[in-house]
């Protein structure tokens, strides 16, 4: 099938990315129902499109085939300091494809997607952007295979849960214990074991010191509202052995998000203790915090390269709902071009 591409024009193509992202998002909640409805409604995909530009930078592309739309993709850039709060997660310079900025028609997505991002990415790379994102749905398999083919790999899955408790057994002994203000050294140094495992092998994430001030921000700015956040600690006598941590949603994409959900943004057990049922226990005591609040659901990102951690999340009731998929540009391209 000939696909015929033309650059994205945000006044005379939104209404055609609008339709098929509305058309995608009908599919994708046949896969999972949990989705909200919403969004099968192309007025409602506009206005979370027409967040891609306010990005600066922004470029995006229109497939056609058979002479009808075939596909849309607006790629944003991010650049991310090393003090920024996430520059543990990103990388510095990069080039992303948000869960909502790309549809494809139902039964063409493995060419329409090459061709778009084949398009997209060559004047990307000549300025210097040799790392790619993109967000898709987890049970959208042929999305999946077209970006597989381009030599994405999986990095980051959101995964949610209902409310329900928890059927694994807790360890015994564990006290716990929602923190405030006063705990905020307690806080950190979970915070900082918690990005140490993502440091070691085979997960690879870099430890950027100089985010430590913005990420101690964050968190002491978490602590001052316990209405709407909390960090549940679990004790092993005097000592802290684990913890989560619930806020609003964050990082999440509306398209993604069942109604009353709450984020679990941090979950850890020290090192010394894993595998012992800290980690159910304070999940069972979040999970039942959130339940009290009014929440029906729980949502969270777990790296995939993460062997425990997904292993623990997904067996403990967290469902994939969305992969996020990454390919690094070898920048010798920039001069061994010819």
């Amino acid at each position: 099938m000939k696909i015929e591409l033309r650059p994205f024009d945000r006044d005379r193509d939104i209404d055609v990315a609008a339709k098929l992202l509305a058309e995608r998002h009908q599919r994708d909640r046949l896969r999972e129902p949990m989705f909200q409805q919403t969004f099968e409604d192309p007025a409602d995909c506009r206005a979370i499109i027409e967040h891609a530009f306010d990005a600066p930078g922004w470029s995006g592309v229109v497939a056609y085939a058979g002479g009808t739309p075939a596909g849309y993709a607006i790629v944003t850039v991010l650049d991310t300091p090393a003090t920024h709060l996430l520059a543990n997660f990103f990388p510095p310079r990069a080039a992303s494809l948000g869960y909502a900025n790309h549809a494809a028609r139902d039964g063409i997505e493995y060419d329409v997607y090459r061709a778009m991002f084949a398009e997209l990415a060559g004047p990307l790379v000549e300025r210097g952007y040799f790392e790619f994102g993109v967000n898709i749905p987890a049970a959208d398999l042929a999305s999946r295979e077209a970006w597989v083919s381009l030599g994405f790999g999986r990095v980051m899955t959101c995964a949610i849960r209902g409310v329900g408790p928890t059927e694994r057994a807790a360890a015994p002994g564990i006290e716990l214990h929602q923190s405030a203000a006063e705990d905020a050294e307690v806080i950190f140094r979970l915070g900082e074991e918690l990005t140490i495992h993502h440091a070691r092998s085979p997960i690879f994430n870099p430890y950027m010191r100089e985010s430590d001030t913005a990420s101690h921000d964050f968190q002491t700015g978490l602590l001052g509202d316990p209405d709407a956040n909390a960090h549940w600690v679990a004790y092993e006598g005097d000592r802290p052995v684990g913890m989560n941590t619930f806020m609003q949603p964050f990082f999440l994409s509306p398209m993604t998000v069942p109604e009353k959900t709450i984020y679990l943004f941090q979950g850890i057990v020290t090192e010394d203790v894993r595998a012992g049922g800290v980690g159910t226990a304070v999940l069972a005591r979040g999970v039942a915090w959130a339940r009290e609040q009014g929440y029906q659901h729980v949502a969270l990102h777990f790296a995939s390269a993460n062997v425990p951690g997904a292993k623990f999340w997904q067996s403990s009731g967290f469902h994939p709902v969305e992969h996020g998929m990454r390919r690094h540009i070898d920048e010798r391209i920039a001069w061994a071009n010819r």
